[in-house]
């Protein structure tokens, strides 16, 4: 007898090979069957006549490394069918951890007002925290090299020593011993962009010696688009390590042949023999810190330093000049006016006005309600959060289409309701997987429904290295869900990103359904893989 049979149902098995119409039977977290399953007995039977049956989502560039502590049914994600998620993104996280002030740096979300304390020192005891008591999603854990950074050398704006590597490399081992799957960089951001190729690589290396794979958002996208690609496949190359190139859509302000110059690059890299993949979110917009438009130099450090610092007369008149002669990479596409305040706790009349809106209704330059704005959130201030244009719309479609490029969120998990309620990283937190079924299948057609689907789910497996997940095969895990083609939709806004889709009717994590037509199940079934 079968757990769960779906029946009815036409198959987008995640491979990508077109539609078949085939039941699919569940025994315990597996896959038991699939094909003519009516003559078979089963405890729940699902009818998904005239709907599609798909595997679970994999969401392979995600920062929720905190919130999953703060919401465990993990609603934003699991609500779109996403049934594993990816964490450590941009050398981003919550572990290891040294210096509970220093990790807000680097913890996106983190807020002690949420009432989940920091109580983890290694790895093993963050990933630890996260199973217990249960999440409802699978979550595969890179260590971030950020938060190795801080834990040897705090916010030192400088190349590590030989004695700071080696530390960096054990801790590297550790976490990949306790279950971490990888090593991810982000080296736009403090304190990753002060790490040269050698560190990078030296770090890369320990993670190929348990069969690892490196992820990194590329030292810059823009000017040097060309020179950062390469910098990441010697990087892959030289450690012997998978690659996954981050969210690789060039800035809107790159000189034209970049991008493309970029992508060959890539497809030279794997005519050689290395495993790299790109991804992007199907989104013009994208998400980041509001203090990130500041010289790092204003934020680095222990958060009470840093309001200190924006006190300072000296210091807000550089930053008066950093503004006046933009080279920041979120200010040069249209400055203050194309940066929109998302997510500000101790400001939320303000959150849906541009930067420039707020110095505007405040009678001060740009600069200063920047500073004040941070001052005003406190130590906390490294979690308000803006959107800026990621990328032109022929650009993010130039490499949607490349057959590399897995779609991802880019978000967080979050939840309309309790401490999370206000919090919202972007709308792809709540709705991609939806957005890319309804518009860009549905209504747009740009995407076959077959290839979209693989894009979610065995394109991010195969990237990421995620075994026995991704596909829909006797044997793998039972992460499936269940959507109406026709009525699948992103409910998401600019103003209102906080909404669940519609039309994402069954969602089942390792067997469990976690999801049904009356909503969340409660079930906690996920697992750290």
């Amino acid at each position: 007898m079968f757990d769960i049979v779906i029946t009815g149902g036409a198959l987008a098995d995640g491979s990508g090979v077109p539609l078949r119409r085939a039941d699919v039977g569940i025994v315990g977290e597996r896959i038991a069957a699939i094909g003519d399953l009516s003559a078979r007995e089963a405890r729940v039977t699902i009818d998904a006549t005239v709907k599609i049956v798909c595997p679970g989502f994999i969401d392979n560039h995600q920062h929720s490394d905190f919130t999953p502590l703060v919401n465990r049914p993990c609603e934003s994600s699991v609500r779109q069918g996403i049934t594993t998620v990816v964490v450590g993104n941009c050398g981003h996280g919550c572990a290891p951890l040294h210096d509970t002030d220093l990790i807000r740096m680097v913890a996106v979300g983190y807020r002690p007002d949420w009432g989940v304390p920091l109580d983890w020192r290694t790895f093993g005891e963050y990933l630890d925290r996260l199973r217990t008591p249960g999440l409802s999603l699978n979550v595969m854990a890179l260590v971030p090299h950020g938060a190795l950074r801080l834990a040897v050398m705090g916010m030192a704006a400088r190349a590590a020593t030989p004695d700071e590597l080696s530390e960096m490399k054990w801790l590297v081992a550790e976490a990949m011993e306790a279950g971490a799957r990888g090593m991810s960089s982000g080296l736009e951001y403090s304190p990753g962009k002060h790490a040269d190729a050698a560190e990078l690589t030296e770090l890369c290396r320990e993670v190929a010696r348990f069969g690892g794979m490196y992820a990194s958002h590329i030292r810059n996208r823009g000017f040097t688009f060309v020179e950062a690609t390469e910098e990441a496949i010697a990087i892959a190359q030289a450690a012997h390590v998978p690659l996954q190139l981050s969210h690789f859509a060039p800035r809107p302000y790159a000189p034209r042949a970049t991008f493309p110059t970029s992508l060959e690059r890539v497809e030279r890299a794997r005519e050689r023999g290395l495993r790299v993949y790109v991804d992007t979110f199907p989104d013009v917009w994208g998400p980041g810190p509001v203090a990130a438009i500041l010289p790092s130099h204003v934020y680095e450090g222990r958060p009470a330093d840093a309001l200190s610092r924006m006190a300072d007369a000296e210091i807000r008149e550089a930053v008066r000049e950093a503004f006046a002669q933009p080279t920041n990479y979120l200010l040069r596409v249209d400055g203050v006016a194309g940066l929109v305040l998302t997510y500000a706790p101790q400001h939320p009349q303000l959150v849906g006005k541009t930067l420039e809106m707020i110095a505007d209704s405040n009678g001060q330059p740009a600069y200063a309600a920047v500073l004040d704005l941070l001052r005003e959130e406190g130590e906390d201030f490294y979690s308000a959060l803006l959107r800026h244009i990621y990328a032109a719309d022929d650009d993010l479609r130039q490499l949607m289409r490349s057959p590399l490029c897995a779609l991802e969120s880019d978000g967080t998990i979050t939840a309309p309701y309790g401490p999370l309620a206000a919090f919202t990283m972007n709308s792809s937190s709540y709705g991609y997987t939806a957005r890319v079924l309804g518009r860009y299948v549905r209504e747009e057609r740009f995407y076959a429904l077959e290839d979209a689907v693989r894009r979610m789910t065995s394109l991010p497996a195969t990237a990421m290295g995620i075994p026995n997940r991704g596909e829909l095969r006797v044997g793998f895990a039972a992460d499936v869900v269940v959507f109406d083609p026709q009525t699948v939709h992103d409910n998401t806004t600019d103003l209102q990103p906080n909404r669940y889709p519609t039309g994402i009717d069954y969602v089942i994590v390792n067997g469990a359904i976690t999801v049904d037509p009356m909503g969340h199940t409660g079930a906690l079934n996920g697992q750290i893989v």
